[in-house]
């Protein structure tokens, strides 16, 4: 079951909402419920068990969305990306993005209570 709310949002979330919104033929607000969905998801890392810190720090894209954002991308660069690939596309490097952010806050927490050694740069 779902809860209807009336949220107040900022300009800079509303415009990005939309735009996601526009590029992947969505509702607004299914793509709203959709960032609070994910976000709900995930607990903060401080709150993780080791073992759960540990999985993070080894995040990754699923096989089968890495490769179509390869091919994406390739398209991409040659120019033969219509707009539903480019929707797509901004779509997988979103999930991509909030995985690699996800993973560096694992390997943060990681280090800090000791259970991975720091990287060299």
């Amino acid at each position: 079951m779902a809860l209807q709310v009336t949220l107040t949002v900022s300009n800079r979330v509303a415009e990005n909402a939309r735009r996601i919104a526009e590029q992947s033929r969505r509702p607004l607000e299914t793509v709203l419920a959709e960032w609070l969905d994910r976000v709900a998801a995930e607990l903060p890392v401080e709150a993780m068990s080791d073992l759960d810190v540990l999985a993070l720090c080894e995040l990754q894209l699923h096989p089968n969305d890495q490769s179509e954002l390869s091919g994406l991308l390739a398209d991409n660069r040659e120019g033969r990306l219509k707009a539903e690939g480019k929707a797509r596309l901004d779509q997988l490097m979103q999930e991509y993005d909030r995985r690699l952010l996800r993973k560096a806050q694992g390997l943060h927490e990681a280090v800090k209570r000791g259970l991975r050694k720091p990287q060299a740069v």
